[in-house]
């Protein structure tokens, strides 16, 4: 099973590429498993702030639950922020506590519920992730990204439900 979510960072990775600017290609990294680690945790991670900053999204719908068991579309920006700094800290040697974990979204639920406040979060939380991602890409990441990548297609979907495109797949201002 770990080869096989390896396999699939690999391919995801691979389909991500951007080639470069102004038709010249650069030479592609060597494809080891670390690149593979950074650059979809950084692909996945920019996408989904991309999203929190997108104002194409009415603030008002930051509260939104596609069901009442769900949550809304701020709890699950929330919720990335908090694997973010959770990641961090186990790639700094932290030990995990879950019930940390819980009572840290339970005190989330206090705070201020706008587009400004987790798109503050989320960047502090990725200045500090993404260096030590690239210091120390571990395999253990491959869950944290199996786990934000299932809320990045939560929120695809909840874009896709109230009838907005999701940034990634409209289509560019000049076409």
């Amino acid at each position: 099973m770990p080869h096989r979510s390896l396999l699939v960072l690999l391919v995801a990775a691979i389909a991500t590429l951007n080639v470069g600017a102004q038709g010249q290609t650069p030479a592609p990294p060597p494809l080891t498993y670390e690149w593979v680690i950074t650059s979809t945790w950084k692909n996945l991670h920019d996408k989904i702030l991309e999203m929190a900053k997108d104002t194409v999204f009415p603030e008002d719908k930051l509260g939104w639950k596609p069901h009442p068991d769900s949550r809304s579309v701020l709890e699950e920006f929330r919720h990335v922020t908090i694997g973010l700094e959770f990641s961090s800290a186990q790639l700094r040697g932290e030990k995990l506590d879950l019930a940390k974990s819980v009572a840290r979204e339970k005190a989330d639920a206090g705070k201020p519920k706008t587009r400004a406040s987790i798109v503050s979060e989320m960047e502090a939380a990725i200045a500090i992730s993404y260096p030590l991602v690239e210091k120390s890409p571990s395999p253990v990441l491959i869950g944290w990204i199996r786990d934000q990548a299932e809320h990045y297609g939560k929120l695809v979907s909840n874009y896709r439900a109230i009838g907005i495109v999701p940034p990634i797949s409209r289509k560019p201002a000049s076409q």
